[in-house]
């Protein structure tokens, strides 16, 4: 780890540990009379230590004596805490044994021996008082001074210098790309310039400094520049500093001239007939662009050839900007892949150690937290090097590391007494601890837990992922604080009564198969109400008779803040939801922000919600027999901000009436919905699959309604009042069946960005000029009219949109014979996507397609005759997604030089073509896009027996997806030759029997996800049982067959 990063990291770790000290000493203050003195000398001292942390985090990293300071503080309050952990566990196992034991001496003390235990704790408090006092008389030797956070301006980025060496260049990680090209920009010969500035801009952490170094010390760099300099500049931007500071990257010696003619004259002298290379590291200062200036004019007057070039690094393009930076030489540092960021963790944590396949994806999944940030790959990797042999340790014994000569060792060789994190990365043949981990005192955190864990008392976080890896008798777990998932059982040891004894839990709960619990008696066993849980799901597997008086035992703490009941049986909710506390005013889910009730089968209706002052979103969902929401049954929810009610059949009235601040109400998937009523405070409403609701009433007066979604409704008519809403953004109409017209209001909406009128078969006409005056749209998804219309409305004033459209997707149908005349001669320059759908009998598309400088997506669907796509599509070279589906009949040979030409194409989905061919047509010229092509979908057909083989060159192919191709048997082995693929999805290949070869397969290193769909053949032999083509596959992470997760 970057020594920088470990002296930021090392103040906040004793920060935070002495501050549990301080409180776990005042706990045991009140317990442990026999140390009370000790224990509040201990903790006057720590608070002296605490109040001069800050001081030291600051001086630290100029001062070594400070870090030496500090690391001694670490060592002696970490022992501070194993000698508390001791003392709290032995508190507590006295507390166990003796409920275990039935003991009835309370006050016997439980060690073998009570006099000894209690004078070596004794003496061990007090040798660490003495170790404090010693570090506290150095602290007032050192000067450290009491100072508030945040009253200090950090001195780290001004001492923190960089420099142009670079010890290792196995650091420099996934950088490849970015180097080529910076050197490929900064050795142009064809830039004649005297001075040209290359821009570095990224976030903190990318690593802009480590790319910056490895630019520098490239030899073709070093070949190419007769001088090279480097200067950190950080937040001290001083002319003169810098002008000094070239002066002695190119000397060697320090410089004490402070006059900056000198200066520069010394630098021309020194730099003699070379052009020169400046890295100017770590810029930041946006607001000194009269220095910038300053400094630019310095330099061209040093210039005595062309051909010099300086790279800034920054995190801020404003920077860059005022040092004239280029456009096209603006590098903008994107993020590492996750391979990367697992590379970097790797080698520091376990260099060159070979690993399994298991461990290898727990290391990607802790990569991927890295949020592909170098920086933060490195410090995890430092942080995890620090823990290096207890990790190695750990492993070996599970056999994830190959054992050694020099490092053979057993479990029972690990130091395990200041463990505090458990994972079992693998539980499976772990039916039990092991002896060895009886005394784990100071164990916090558990994941995946085998049995046999109710010793470790101490234990507060406990983790699994399913009902088979939760252990037994987790009720003796008293110190238990986090249990994210309890399955109920009907065997002794995993029943609900289990939860009952753990007091402390909080956050998140889940309690799953509440159909095992028997009575509300037993329900109340959990104790739920003593808890201090935030959220709390409680899920019925199947219904149950008494799934009502269970529910009524489940009363949740005051405290909760969301509740969720799924798969629930009973016909009503529990009277707790609406049961106020000591009959007064105050209720006791009047801290609930939000309430999900799914799945609730046999609910009838939902009553008048009192006491729910907090609710801020109502979400019902999946309740079939849901007929009734009584009249003001929402009334009195003065803080609801939204009401959802998903896929309740049998609901045919919803109302927001009487809400005060409701601001989106969704009601998807109601199909006898006959009855609506709205609420002045709603911002979005969303209606979908409400087949019998013919009307709305009036929008007038929902001046805050930024969203209207109607999508397969049964509406005759839009609402009025459309054009009162004056913050209306979005306006989507799809699949509105029975809607005939769209009323003039329409253009009224100035403020519309989204406007969707699609897929409506009835619809015959849109008010003429509606676009004219909808000058802040951007999106536009239009067509799929009445089959009686001829020509395409509402178009003709498309060409006022030209400066704003963004996204335009046409849609035909069947008459239409060609294309919309309204759009033959577009100079829509702001379009990024088009997308063009079923126009049946257009054999050409317009030509202005070809001149879109801006555009990034083109998805033409369904155009049965198309023969020409415009030619000029070959030079928009902004195009990153083509999608050309259905269109059987476009010449191959023109398509292809179009796909030759696109240099920039990241996604590609294509096909089917004619089904007469027995070739995939077009693919000639796609090893022009294996540099830049990610993302292929291939649709096939019936004469196909083969996969083009032209696609085994897009070496940066991560996404693969083979469709229909009916007609191949074998998938081929150059498969293997896909370096980066990531995901295979394969579906539809009905005569798909085998994959490429195991050898094949494993050649794919980064293919992490393989889909089979409709495949029946090939997912019979890819399953388990069948084991003909598992073996090839089963290292994979994630296999899919017909969306099941295997």
């Amino acid at each position: 780890m970057d020594p920088q990063w470990v002296d930021l990291l090392l103040s906040p770790i004793i920060n935070t540990t002495i501050s549990k000290l301080i409180s776990t000493a005042a706990e045991q203050i009140s317990l442990a009379v026999c140390w009370k003195k000790e224990l509040e000398t201990l903790q006057n001292k720590l608070r002296m230590i605490k109040d001069v942390l800050l001081d030291a985090e600051e001086r630290q990293v100029r001062d070594r004596a400070v870090k030496g300071w500090l690391e001694k503080l670490r060592d002696v309050v970490f022992e501070a805490d194993d000698v508390l952990d001791e003392v709290a566990y032995e508190s507590e196992k006295c507390k166990v044994e003796n409920q275990n034991q039935k003991l009835k001496n309370v006050h016997k003390f439980l060690t073998s021996n009570p006099l000894l235990f209690r004078r070596g704790i004794a003496e061990k408090i007090k040798k660490i008082i003495a170790s404090v006092e010693a570090i506290n008389n150095e602290a007032r030797e050192f000067g450290l001074q009491n100072r508030l956070a945040g009253t200090v301006v950090s001195e780290h980025r001004r001492n923190a210098q960089t420099h142009s060496t670079i010890g290792d260049l196995s650091e420099v990680v996934g950088r490849e790309d970015d180097i080529s090209k910076i050197v490929h920009l900064l050795t142009d010969s064809s830039n004649e310039l005297r001075l040209c500035v290359l821009s570095l801009v990224g976030m903190p952490g990318l690593g802009k400094t480590t790319l910056a170094q490895a630019v520098r010390n490239d030899e073709r760099i070093k070949n190419y520049f007769g001088k090279i300099m480097w200067v950190c500049v950080s937040d001290n931007f001083e002319v003169e500093r810098i002008l000094r500071e070239m002066l002695e990257s190119l000397s060697g010696n320090s410089c004490a001239v402070k006059n900056e003619d000198t200066v520069i004259q010394k630098i021309r002298e020194a730099m003699g007939e070379n052009n020169f290379l400046l890295v100017l590291d770590d810029m930041w200062d946006e607001e000194s662009h009269g220095k910038f200036e300053d400094l630019r004019n310095c330099l061209l007057g040093v210039c005595k050839m062309s051909r010099n070039r300086v790279i800034v690094t920054t995190r801020n393009e404003k920077v860059a900007l005022k040092m004239r930076t280029l456009p096209k030489h603006m590098h903008h540092l994107g993020k590492l892949q996750i391979a990367d960021c697992w590379s970097i963790i790797k080698k520091r944590v376990l260099g060159d150690a070979s690993i399994t396949l298991e461990l290898e994806k727990i290391g990607r999944d802790i990569a991927q937290l890295c949020g592909g940030v170098p920086l933060v790959a490195r410090v995890i990797g430092g942080i995890l090097c620090t823990e290096r042999k207890m990790l190695i340790q750990l492993w070996m014994a599970k056999g994830f590391l190959q054992s050694t000569e020099e490092s053979l060792m057993t479990m029972e060789d690990v130091d395990l007494k200041s463990l505090q994190v458990l994972c079992f990365v693998d539980s499976a043949g772990t039916e039990e601890l092991p002896p060895c981990f009886d005394n784990l005192k100071n164990l916090r955190s558990l994941e995946m837990p085998p049995e046999g864990i109710e010793n470790l008392i101490n234990l507060r976080h406990l983790n699994f992922s399913d009902e088979e890896q939760m252990p037994a008798n987790i009720g003796k777990l008293t110190c238990l604080q986090t249990l994210s998932k309890f399955f109920v059982g009907t065997t002794k040891g995993r029943k609900i009564e289990e939860l009952g004894n753990l007091r402390w839990l909080r956050g998140s709960l889940q309690i799953y198969k509440l159909e095992h619990v028997k009575d509300r008696s037993e329900a109340m066993g959990a104790k739920l109400n003593e808890k201090t849980i935030s959220k709390l799901r409680l899920r019925w597997g199947k219904e149950s008779n008494q799934d009502e008086d269970v529910l009524e035992g489940l009363q949740p703490h005051s405290n909760l803040q969301l509740l969720e009941i799924d798969g629930y049986g009973g016909k009503n909710l529990p009277s707790w939801m609406s049961k106020n506390v000591l009959n007064c005013d105050l209720f006791l889910l009047k801290n609930l922000a939000e309430l999900r009730i799914i799945q609730c089968k046999k609910l009838e209706s939902i009553p008048v919600m009192t006491g729910f002052s907090s609710l801020q979103m109502l979400f019902i969902s999946s309740c079939i027999e849901l007929s009734t929401i009584v009249d003001g049954a929402f009334a009195k929810l003065a803080s609801l901000k939204g009401l959802h009610i998903l896929n309740c059949p049998k609901l045919e009235r919803a109302s927001s009436n009487g809400l005060l601040s409701p601001q989106s109400l969704l009601i998807p998937d109601c199909r006898e919905l006959n009855s609506l009523s709205t609420s002045t405070c709603l911002k979005v409403l969303l209606l979908r699959g409400c087949k019998n609701l013919r009307s709305i009433p009036s929008l007038r007066g929902l001046s805050s309604l930024e969203g209207v979604i109607f999508i397969d409704c049964g509406l005759e008519h839009l609402p009025s009042g459309l054009s009162s809403c004056v913050a209306l953004k979005e306006l989507i109409i799809a699949r509105c069946h029975s809607l005939i017209s769209i009323p003039e209001e329409l253009k009224e909406i100035h403020s519309l960005v989204v406007l969707w009128i699609h897929w409506c078969s009835k619809l015959r006409s849109i008010p003429e000029n509606t676009l004219n005056s909808l000058t802040s749209l951007k999106t536009l998804y239009i067509g799929g009219f009445s089959e009686e219309l001829e020509e395409f409305p509402g178009l003709s004033s498309i060409h006022s949109l030209q400066a704003s459209l963004e996204y335009l997707n046409l849609t035909g149908w069947e008459k239409l014979t060609e294309f919309p005349h309204q759009i033959q001669n577009l100079n829509l320059t702001a379009l990024k996507s088009v997308s063009i759908t079923d126009f049946k009998e257009v054999e050409t598309l317009p030509k202005w397609l070809g001149n879109l400088s801006s555009l990034k997506s083109l998805s033409i669907w369904g155009c049965l005759g198309l023969k020409y796509l415009p030619s000029g599509l070959s030079f928009v070279t902004t195009l990153e997604r083509l999608t050309i589906y259905r269109c059987p009949n476009l010449v191959s040979a023109k398509l292809e030089e179009i796909l030759g030409g696109l240099a920039c194409l990241k996604t590609l989905w294509i096909g089917p073509f004619s089904e007469e061919l027995e070739e995939f047509p077009c693919l000639s010229s796609i090893h022009n896009l294996g540099t830049s092509l990610e993302e292929l979908r291939l649709y096939g057909w019936a004469k196909l027996t083969q996969l083009p083989h032209q696609i085994q060159h897009l070496t940066a192919l991560r996404h693969l997806s083979i469709w229909d191709f009916h007609g191949v048997k074998a998938l081929p082995e150059w498969l293997g030759n896909l370096s980066s693929l990531q995901d295979l999805c394969i579906k539809y290949c009905e005569n798909l029997e085998h994959l490429p070869s195991a050898e094949s397969i494993r050649r794919l290193s980064e293919l992490k996800f393989l889909e089979i769909s409709e495949c029946l053949v090939l997912e019979t032999r890819c399953r388990k049982e069948s084991n003909s083509e598992w073996y090839k596959i089963s290292h994979i992470p994630t296999l899919r067959i017909n969306g099941e997760d295997i």
